[in-house]
């Protein structure tokens, strides 16, 4: 059976590790089993209590009262919750469970059912985004079995939404979006398309692996006003290369760095941007308007 650290389980719920001691110890809310090395263990049940208690709580209810609740009465509570945003993180909730019960076909299912209920422009930046950003989906993963399925699921989705969205815009500037490693996950760069394209923005998508060799012949047709990457933690670009390459054969072409969880003042020069990636995305909107 599925289990959980007290990590993930701050990770999915924003709750930090001292407070989930503090609601099991004061009000028993969960009761997770004991690792060999003495750590705790969440089950997939525990983590979906925890789930619906932290929406509950931003709601108003009183974590007091909130315990006394069993499972269903949580359940009810949620459904009669109003605004769009309650009930947004509500389905993020139920597609973080429904990753891990490794059910094929159900996940799409679920998005699927939410495309009834609202547009896939909401479900992309409301729902399918947030989703990426905590189960880390959105460059990573871990690569577990259960992740496959999802990724799956999601791409289609994505590539569903930017194949709907019409561009209808004067502007000349493009942005190529490309990976330099195969093993990436890709459903960053997707997004980054739907997001760019949305606002009318012109993309030309490489994909992943893509070489300097396949980038410097775009840039003898036609070069791009930037080119668009990220990179996972601990992970280097071939930038020096790159950068000659631009300074030769597309002198006018800006490169922009999107990092993980990036911390640091963003680095700019006249070719080389580098900025936390949503950051790196609002830039390349105000740019290329």
């Amino acid at each position: 059976m599925k289990s959980f650290t007290i990590n993930d389980v701050q990770r999915f719920s924003g709750v930090k590790a001292h407070t989930l001691r503090i609601w099991e110890r004061r009000y028993t809310l969960v009761h997770p089993d004991r690792s060999q090395g003495n750590s705790r263990l969440y089950t997939l049940d525990e983590l979906k209590k925890i789930l619906n208690i932290v929406l509950l709580k931003k709601n108003g209810y009183r974590i007091s009262e909130l315990s006394k609740l069993n499972t269903e009465d949580l359940r009810n509570k949620i459904s009669n919750l109003s605004y769009e945003k309650n009930k947004w993180q509500s389905a993020i909730n139920d597609l973080i469970i429904n990753m891990y019960t490794v059910e094929p076909d159900s996940f799409e299912l679920i998005l699927d059912e939410l495309l009834l209920h609202w547009s896939i422009d909401i479900l992309i930046e409301k729902i399918i985004f947030p989703f990426l950003a905590i189960t880390h989906l959105l460059w990573t993963g871990n690569k577990l079995s259960e992740e496959h399925l999802v990724v799956t699921a999601i791409r289609k989705k994505l590539i569903f939404a930017i194949e709907s969205t019409i561009l209808e815009t004067g502007k000349i500037k493009t942005v190529l979006l490309f990976l330099p490693d195969g093993k990436q996950l890709d459903l960053g760069l997707f997004y980054s398309y739907f997001f760019l394209k949305k606002r009318g923005i012109r993309v030309l998508y490489l994909g992943i692996d893509v070489t300097i060799k396949n980038l410097e012949t775009i840039f003898q047709v036609k070069p791009p006003a930037y080119l668009f990457t990220y990179l996972q933690p601990n992970q280097h670009l071939f930038a020096k290369q790159l950068l000659e390459s631009i300074n030769f054969y597309a002198p006018n072409t800006i490169l922009v760095i999107a990092k993980y969880g990036f911390d640091e003042t963003p680095f700019l020069n006249d070719k080389l941007i580098q900025m936390e990636y949503l950051e790196a995305l609002d830039f390349l909107h105000s740019s290329c308007k």
